[in-house]
């Protein structure tokens, strides 16, 4: 399952934490009742009341009937379930006379109310262009006897106007509205809403520093301050668990920012291997942030470096109605161009592999430097220590009026009294005094 798909499920279910399950329409108060509407752009909206059931019978109910709208059944691909809020988004697919279809579906179980269900689909070539108008149908339509007719429930503003906005290095693009500022580049991109209201992350990524990692340990003793800040990520522990490595990772950067971060995951669903979908709030009270995240983590190379990729969105409590769906809309229209990603990607870790070896051969020429400087202090002391030792042996021949005299014919050393040296010495010229400084180690002492 692709990446925007996983994601695009994360998003229902932030609608239903919105509001949006609050305004699954009914077409009538009877159980298992349904009324299918065509969208003007492609699909169908299905939508009906499923009765006071279990939400697992419900739902099996409302698969029932796309079976039989579709006239195929469908294979449900991905679910995800609030147990909190008594609802569920699902993921299916179908293949409809050879012709493959896309669709979401949600249910809710409030209590004291009957369950109700909606289905939006279309072929799966067009359902990427046509999920976001069925989203707002279904967002836009009551029916007969509808709870919400009566009570006004707030209802989320449809998508601004979107600016398309290619990435300046060619890896990708990127729609904003207007009044939205864009930091894009590399496959990534990171785009806010006037007053920091949202922000929608596209495939930033961000570096862990596994502590227990002998390499990382060097980098860390050595690396300067804009090395580390060049690594975009925090000193953490690796953990295989995406949503663990994505909630440590934002706290650690908050608080390198001076800031402690409140973040309460209201549900997390696997995304695949090492990935995961989350969804929850960030702060409490007035600031209260909702967020949609899909966090990916990758396990750590020799140097003990891992990585964090994250896509999210998140809205503040007070601009959830007016910039939730403009959210969407932004991180739904990111196009990426792999080829130039790659290509950037793998200059990236040679920078980083070129980094880390420079850093561990400066470490490692510290090292040897550090060892020359002690032989050479330890070479000085021996050769202090031997002056001293055969001066002593001098001064002890001389005290007791004797002397060493060689050969020199032969090297042999012999020590004689001081008188009968003198007489060898003029008497053969085969004989020479020893100085103190030519005393041999072993032979004279």
């Amino acid at each position: 399952m692709n990446v925007y798909f996983r994601f695009l499920i994360a998003a229902l279910v932030g609608c239903i934490l919105w509001g949006l399950s609050s305004r699954l329409p009914a077409s009538a108060t009877t159980s298992g009742s349904f009324q299918t509407t065509a969208n003007p752009g492609g699909g169908a909206v299905l939508t009906g009341t499923l009765g006071s059931s279990s939400l697992s019978a419900a739902t099996a109910t409302l698969m029932r009937r796309v079976h039989a709208d579709l006239g195929a059944r469908p294979t449900i691909a991905q679910v995800a379930v609030d147990s909190r809020d008594h609802s569920l988004a699902l993921l299916f697919t179908a293949a409809r006379n050879g012709t493959p279809y896309t669709g979401v579906a949600i249910v809710t179980a409030n209590a004291g109310a009957q369950t109700a269900g909606a289905a939006l689909y279309d072929t799966s070539a067009r359902f990427h262009t046509t999920i976001g108008p069925m989203m707002r149908r279904l967002q836009g339509m009551t029916a007969p006897g509808s709870p919400n007719a009566s009570t006004g429930a707030k209802r989320l503003a449809p998508p601004e106007q979107l600016i398309p906005h290619p990435f300046t290095d060619g890896t990708g693009s990127i729609s904003i509205p207007a009044d939205w500022t864009l930091n894009a580049g590399g496959g990534s991109a990171m785009a806010s809403g006037p007053g920091g209201g949202a922000q929608v992350s596209y495939n930033m990524h961000f570096t862990g520093i596994d502590p227990s990692n002998p390499r990382a340990q060097m980098f860390l003793r050595t690396a300067s301050p804009l090395a580390r800040e060049n690594l975009h990520g925090a000193v953490l522990p690796y953990t295989g668990d995406p949503v663990q490595s994505w909630v440590a990772m934002y706290k650690a950067l908050a608080q390198q920012r001076g800031l402690q971060a409140q973040i309460h995951v209201i549900r997390s669903t696997p995304a695949g291997p090492s990935a995961a979908d989350i969804t929850g709030t960030l702060g409490s009270g007035a600031k209260t942030i909702h967020f949609i995240a899909h966090a990916f983590v990758l396990p750590p190379n020799p140097n003990g470096l891992w990585g964090l990729s994250d896509s999210h969105i998140f809205v503040n409590e007070s601009q959830v109605a007016r910039q939730a769906e403009t959210a969407n809309a932004v991180l739904n229209s990111v196009r990426i161009n792999f080829g130039a990603v790659a290509a950037q990607e793998d200059a990236i870790r040679q920078s980083f592999q070129k980094m880390f070896e420079a850093d561990i051969a400066n470490d490692r020429a510290a090292d040897a430097a550090r060892q020359e400087r002690t032989d050479e202090a330890l070479a000085s002391d021996r050769a202090a220590q031997e002056g001293m030792h055969r001066q002593a042996v001098a001064m002890e021949n001389y005290s007791l009026d004797r002397a060493v005299v060689v050969n020199t014919q032969t090297g042999e050393h012999s020590t004689i009294g001081a008188g009968f040296a003198d007489t060898l010495v003029e008497a053969n010229s085969n004989y020479q005094k020893v100085p103190a400084a030519d005393l041999l180690r072993g032979v004279d002492y």
